[in-house]
């Protein structure tokens, strides 16, 4: 039977990634000159024999390269799994609201798997021990990054639906992703600019959609980063109740603490 191992570089580890069709050819050829009922090999044989043995290493070396580029990328980032469920709200008022949500982070965050935003459906508040609106709405997303700044938020646009049947803003919020390992749980408050202010003009400048949805901030980042907050006055909508599932890897690499 032939055998062929590859001897990897760095560690003298050796790998079996000989492919195991070319080499089922090889040895059934090989078998053949061993049984004494067949003929020798010819050289055609040999030959045919040499090429499937050389093929086979060539597909060998370059699933070994290949592991190796991914190893190698593997470890230049540390990485950031979240997944949790926005779970319910109380807002001011009884009319139906939803929530767009979207996650926002820095420029060296880069998303591996899963969804940056998303959309609830629309909720009305319950009754009694139910007072309250209902979403139960899932999220999952993974990031790597290579220095915490950016820490990734998750930002709340909460519509409700006017009388002609347009979605008009209820109000924003937004969150960090906790930054232990674990379960969390978040409490977000909304909040919307009174009328007759500047915040509109000087907070949100001209992210502002003049459209059916009633001056939607359509930048999320606006948002997130809290810039001239200070100058505005603002009223609470209500409150949405998250909840965060955590994980890191390969923080320590990178001189991060997570406690």
């Amino acid at each position: 039977m032939i055998e062929s191992r590859i001897e990897d570089d760095e560690g003298g580890r050796q790998s079996n990634l000989i492919n195991n069709t070319m080499m089922s050819d090889a040895n059934s050829l090989i078998s053949d000159k061993k049984d004494p009922k067949k003929p020798n090999l010819t050289a055609e044989d040999q030959k045919k024999i040499q090429d499937t043995v050389n093929r086979a290493l060539a597909i060998g070396k370059e699933d070994i390269m290949n592991f190796k580029v991914i190893s190698i990328k593997k470890s230049l980032f540390f990485r950031l799994f979240i997944s949790g469920t926005i779970e319910y709200g109380n807002f001011i008022g009884d009319e139906p609201i939803k929530i767009k949500y979207e996650f926002v982070s820095g420029e060296t965050w880069q998303k591996e798997d899963g969804l940056i935003r998303g959309n609830t459906q629309y909720s009305c508040k319950g009754e009694g021990l139910y007072n309250y609106y209902s979403y139960g709405q899932n999220f999952e997303i993974s990031y790597r990054s290579i220095n915490a700044f950016g820490w990734p938020q998750l930002v709340l646009n909460c519509f409700t639906i006017d009388s002609d049947g347009n979605e008009i803003v209820k109000g924003y919020g937004c969150v960090h992703v906790p930054t232990s390992t674990g379960r969390h749980m978040r409490r977000v408050h909304i909040f919307k600019s009174t009328e007759n202010t500047s915040f509109w003009d000087k907070f949100f400048g001209n992210h502002l959609s003049f459209g059916e949805k009633n001056n939607e901030v359509t930048n999320p980042k606006v948002i997130s980063s809290g810039q001239e907050r200070e100058i505005s006055r603002a009223s609470c909508e209500g409150f949405v109740n998250i909840v965060f599932q955590v994980v890191f890897r390969d923080v320590e690499k990178f001189g991060l603490i997570i406690k």
